[in-house]
């Protein structure tokens, strides 16, 4: 008995090794259901080939990816034995019913057209689970992105025989739920106010017109780790969201009430601080990196900070691996907090090589002059970004990727930046319309990525910038050229030469201006001051004034030459040039113009300008405030400077609310003459409104006097308002909209109505 048990055992062994030794021979396929797939594409999706050597467990998961692929209801494989040590696998696979027609049951706010563009399933073909679950996901996001949160979707597969479906999605659109009022159970350490702007669902009044203020649902949980934040930063560490209620308005089925029940306990203050697991530093010198200290009301921003000042010091040093862990000891009796920092310190890394790819135009030391991380320095996150940031500010780059990777030594590694570069010259072409310069048309060629000394290579990859721009207008023609460059004799020293032919009608003459200008400007004491030195040649023309204005502006025309050299010094925080949330601008400049220097006339200019910044409520509100004041006077102060060179306000970018030009000194028939001071001062809150439109309510104020260092401040002008910012996708400029009313007026003759300011300059 035994040893016949040992045959049989040994007959099935030598048979399945034969098997899974044998060449595959044929792959056939039977589907059933009426439709048959191309065995191209069926084979596509199979590692079993003809010709290979069988193997039981690689089809099994060529099964299991035909089956993954959704067309089909049941997928098996058959094997068969041939002559020859050879097999024949045969899979049967039962392919899933045929779409013919794709229906929509329940759409009243959308019409079929537009929910059909969702859908990724195909009549005529066999059904796929994948595509189905994909369309139904789609057409959700469709209803969300409208504001409709609580849509439900459901598809549905109705038989209509011969192996044939309609798919049927059924909707119940719900209604579009608007935030009416939020109110807090239990709060009393903030105001209503305060808590409604940490979290998302919010009521707005614009809801019943736009998509704002609407209820979403999945905001809710995220609600709830906003408030936290919130109290946390005030050191409530026992603060929950106990519960939230969404209750239908009784009047108005289209909005609902949200409460938030909260248990706010009592705020901690800190105990003892641990740093453990330190061995570079010592504890004494992290200490002082903290931001929080013992004694303080728990923050939580602030421990996030000083953990975030600790691994900057450790970063800085080449310790990319720098991990610190909070662990708190909280004490409910007492309601003071032990905090235990943990670090687990890493290894130390230098760097090997710094590459660079991707620049097929931009020549190697054009990008690595500007970079901050050199072969040899500690391997610092914090270099390497402010490398790639300063890569992407020069104007060259589409892209720039900055990865580390290991080398052959195990304590260096290697930064390899990617760059994707801008086409090396543009065309741009467009216009704009202003209340005072009225239409205008533009066009230019620019490169931002020029080279004067390469000639071969189509005059690209230098880093330079060169600009030729032509504009006609009714009221303005200008002409154009701009070449600068950046690292002047290979140090970062910014080379700067212009010249221009403007002329301009102004309301009693007009001015031409030919002339060219020429700076040098350099960083002095760190990154965010810079020195300007220039120099300016021009001939400024005024003509074209009636026969019937004063003698006192008559005696301004005609022609006279300016040569002048100036001094800037400005030092710029703000975090974005063009959409400035924070930080400030400071500018002092001074510039004199002297006979012996070319000039017709001595005079010297002295201004001062300043800009802040401030963010509210996660950067929903932006306060903006602003001052300039200015001064131009002759060696002789008894004389005047010349009119094209003296202050005149009022008007868009000066104090809204007045007409462009008008406050200034006047002559005996009222005309402006322009002032030799100036003072003038803004406030900005823009608040945001729809996706890229933001309103803004402003007040501007200042005023021009007729004699160099002289203001008298009862003669301010008060003008405020309200207007738009619209940034217009595609186009460069905002458009900017403004109503304003001249509040208090030393203007004479002014009358006091709104009036309309715009600025809508457009490039393509």
């Amino acid at each position: 008995m035994n040893k016949l048990l040992i045959l049989w055992l040994t007959a099935c062994c030598v048979c399945s090794f034969t098997l899974n030794a044998a060449t595959i021979k044929s792959i056939k396929f039977d589907q059933q259901g009426g439709y048959s797939f191309p065995e191209k594409m069926l084979l596509f999706n199979m590692q079993q080939k003809v010709g290979k050597v069988y193997d039981k467990n690689t089809l099994n998961e060529d099964i299991k990816r035909l089956y993954g692929l959704g067309f089909f209801d049941d997928v098996v494989s058959e094997v068969k034995s041939i002559a020859g040590d050879s097999v024949e696998i045969i899979v049967k696979a039962k392919v899933k019913p045929r779409v013919d027609k794709i229906l929509f049951k329940g759409n009243k706010k959308f019409k079929t057209k537009e929910l059909r563009s969702n859908v990724v399933l195909d009549s005529g073909m066999p059904l796929n689970d994948n595509k189905l679950r994909v369309s139904a996901n789609r057409i959700r996001a469709f209803y969300k992105s409208k504001g409709y949160n609580d849509v439900l979707v459901a598809p549905n597969l109705k038989s209509i025989g011969a192996n044939k479906i309609d798919v049927i999605f059924n909707i119940k659109e719900n209604l579009r739920l608007k935030i009416n009022n939020i109110t807090f159970t239990g709060a009393t350490v903030f105001s209503s106010w305060k808590l409604k702007g940490a979290i998302a669902n919010r009521h707005s009044y614009l809801s019943r017109f736009l998509e704002i203020g609407l209820l979403e649902r999945n905001e809710m949980g995220k609600d709830k780790v906003r408030l936290r934040k919130l109290y946390w930063s005030e050191g409530y560490l026992d603060f929950k969201v106990k519960d939230i209620k969404i209750t239908d308005e009784k009047n108005d089925p289209e909005y609902v009430d949200i409460n938030f029940d909260l248990y706010e306990g009592k705020p901690y203050k800190m105990g003892k601080i641990t740093i453990l697991g330190n061995k570079v530093f010592k504890t004494q010198e992290l200490l002082p990196l903290m931001r929080i200290r013992k004694g303080m009301i728990y923050d939580d921003e602030l421990v996030k900070r000083s953990i975030e000042m600790i691994q900057n010091a450790y970063e800085s040093l080449g310790y990319t691996n720098i991990a610190c862990r909070e662990v708190r000891l909280a004490d409910f009796k007492t309601h003071k907090v032990n905090m235990q920092l943990v670090l687990n310190e890493g290894r130390k890394f230098t760097i090997n090589r710094v590459i660079i790819s991707g620049n097929n135009i931009t020549k190697d030391n054009v990008i690595r002059r500007e970079l901050v991380i050199q072969p040899g320095d500690p391997l610092d996150k914090n270099r390497i970004k402010a490398s790639k940031e300063r890569l992407m500010g020069m104007g060259y780059f589409k892209k720039v990727e900055a990865v580390t990777v290991n080398s052959n030594d195990f304590n260096k590694k290697n930064v390899a930046f990617e760059v994707e570069e801008k086409p090396a010259y543009q065309f741009k072409v467009g216009g704009g319309v202003s209340s005072y310069y009225s239409l205008v048309g533009m066009g230019e060629i620019v490169s931002n990525n020029f080279d004067i000394t390469n000639p071969e290579n189509y005059f690209r990859g230098g880093g330079q910038r060169i600009r030729l721009q032509g504009m006609v207008g009714i009221e303005r023609n200008s002409l154009n050229f701009d070449f600068v460059e950046p690292w002047l004799f290979d140090i970062p020293l910014r080379l700067s030469v212009n010249g221009y032919w403007n002329t301009v009608v102004y309301p009693n003459w007009n001015e031409t201006r030919l002339g060219f200008r020429t700076t040098l400007t350099k960083k002095v004491f760190d990154d965010f001051t810079n020195a300007t030195v220039g120099y300016k040649f021009e001939n400024v023309n005024v003509f074209n004034m009636d026969r019937d204005k004063s003698a006192e502006l008559r005696s301004n025309e005609g022609r006279q030459y300016v040569s002048q050299f100036s001094l800037l010094i400005n030092r710029d925080t703000r975090d974005s040039m063009f959409n400035p949330t924070s930080g400030y601008n400071l500018n002092a400049t001074g510039a004199l113009a002297m006979k012996g220097l070319g000039s017709s006339t001595n005079f010297y200019r002295l201004e001062l300008k300043g800009s802040h910044y401030w963010s509210l409520l996660d950067k929903a509100l932006i306060f903006q405030a602003g001052a300039k004041v200015g001064t131009i006077a002759r060696f002789n102060q008894k004389n005047e400077a010349p009119i094209f060179e003296r202050y005149f306000l009022g008007g868009g970018e000066t104090i809204r609310g007045f007409p462009y030009r008008s406050v200034s000194p006047t002559d005996v028939n009222n005309d402006p003459l322009g002032g030799q001071t100036m003072l003038m001062l803004t406030a900005t809150m823009t608040h945001p409104i729809y996706k890229f439109v933001r309103g803004a309510i402003f007040v501007d104020a200042g005023s021009a006097w007729k004699n160099s260092f002289s203001m008298n401040m009862g003669k301010m002008n008060l003008g405020a308002g309200y207007g738009l910012r619209i940034k217009v996708p595609y186009l460069q400029a905002p458009i900017q909209l403004d109503l304003a009313y001249p509040i208090v007026s030393t203007v004479d003759g002014l009358e006091k109505k709104v009036r309309f300011h715009f600025n809508m300059g457009f490039t393509w």
